[in-house]
């Protein structure tokens, strides 16, 4: 294995884990690591149809093995972030990914709301909490107001060390994503991604430094002058998603 991954092999979280995304005999589901297969397997028990994708040629071929008489998996050895999936919908998106590519799963999804009905992964416990922090905490930063613009956020239950293998040395926590009300097409874009990280680099600052930066020679008193003295990491998603609009606007 190449890629750092703590492997999934407790058969009763899996279970737990997958019961959560309430699927039916006509689910369609992407996972993002199909691993060793545990999860593969017990989806292609659960649902219509499941399209897999592992980027380990080792793990891909022993979940090849695992699922070989499962007629509805589709795998696929590729990088899942980077493949076009054109205009597929899903029922769910699962996984278990190795937690250094968290951040890049989280960027990657909130460009595809439109895309899953809902979402179930496990994570560290720690990016879990960055996923849910309110302005003003501690964990609050970008990848939190790009996770609560674009869905309601739950936390599941927490995964022992022991249900990996090898054991991690933190806690994860199985989290459940839904699309908000109004997601019915992204918000986000890799250009306002772009824009939030900017900002928030300027974090324990105002966000008026942020904007000079973004915006050099405008004159941005007088469109973000209610806010301008807030500083980056206590302002809410809400007002973020008019902030990333009116940068857009300008930079247009």
């Amino acid at each position: 294995m190449k890629y750092g991954q703590h492997m999934l092999v407790s058969t009763a979280i899996a279970d737990h884990f997958i019961s959560s995304c309430n699927l039916g005999q006509n689910s369609r589901v992407l996972e993002i690591g199909s691993g060793r297969g545990i999860l593969t397997q017990r989806l292609a028990e659960k649902a219509a149809f499941v399209k897999s994708f592992e980027v380990d040629q080792a793990l891909f071929e022993a979940t090849k093995k695992l699922v070989s008489s499962y007629k509805n998996v589709q795998l696929i050895q590729a990088d899942a972030f980077g493949y076009d999936l054109k205009n597929e919908r899903f029922d769910a998106c699962v996984t278990s990914l190795p937690y250094s590519e968290s951040l890049r799963f989280i960027k990657w999804l909130v460009q595809k709301t439109n895309r899953f009905n809902l979402v179930a992964a496990i994570v560290q416990a720690e990016f879990a909490k960055k996923l849910t922090a309110r302005p003003g905490e501690s964990s609050y930063r970008a990848v939190s107001v790009m996770a609560q613009i674009s869905f309601e956020i739950e936390a599941l239950f927490n995964v022992g060390r022991y249900s990996f293998s090898p054991p991690p040395k933190v806690e994860s926590t199985a989290i459940q994503l839904i699309p908000t009300s109004e997601m019915t097409r992204p918000f986000f874009n890799r250009e306002r991604i772009r824009i939030l990280d900017l900002v928030f680099s300027f974090r324990g600052r105002r966000l008026y430094s942020a904007l000079k930066k973004l915006l050099p020679g405008k004159n941005v008193e007088t469109i973000f002058e209610d806010i301008l003295a807030a500083r980056v990491e206590t302002i809410s998603p809400k007002d973020y998603s008019k902030i990333i609009q009116q940068v857009e606007e300008f930079l247009a």
